[in-house]
């Protein structure tokens, strides 16, 4: 009987989680940028754009490349995101000797760890925000680790 109440309540909180704006139906715009870690752009910086209420929407991720560029992409791998206020969000996974993630290697496997400060990839204390509008200039966000 508990394992048939945790089943239901599993998929209860599944379809709540499903019942979310669809992104198909609001018009997105191109989101871009740079980010820099104590100065150092850095490749492979997750950055997620975590809309704040009233934005609608799913918000949207991406990842910096060699010179901490990044764009960002929908949930439906649109280009851009919902117009809107946003946390920004950013995550820096290595492995335990700080070197990068191998391509063909999961996180999990190879017991990687966020090289960069919680507090970046916290919604309730990121202190990095984003206004998105139908025409933006490239964000700049600088972290600190020390």
């Amino acid at each position: 009987m508990l394992h048939n109440r945790l089943l239901l309540s599993c998929l209860f909180f599944c379809l709540i989680g499903c019942g979310g704006t669809s992104e198909n139906t609001l018009e997105v715009y191109p989101v871009s940028g740079a980010v820099t870690v104590d100065g150092e752009a850095l490749p492979n910086v997750s950055v997620t754009f975590f809309p704040e209420k009233p934005t609608k929407g799913n918000g949207g991720f991406g990842a910096t490349d060699e010179t901490g560029n990044f764009t960002l992409k929908d949930r439906d791998q649109r280009d851009g995101v919902a117009e809107g206020t946003y946390r920004v969000l950013f995550t820096r996974l290595v492995k335990a000797d700080g070197t990068p993630i191998g391509s063909d290697q999961m996180a999990a496997d190879v017991e990687a760890k966020n090289s960069l400060p919680e507090k970046y990839n916290d919604p309730g204390q990121s202190p990095m925000t984003a206004t998105v509008t139908k025409s933006n200039e490239p964000f700049k966000f600088e972290l600190k680790t020390k």
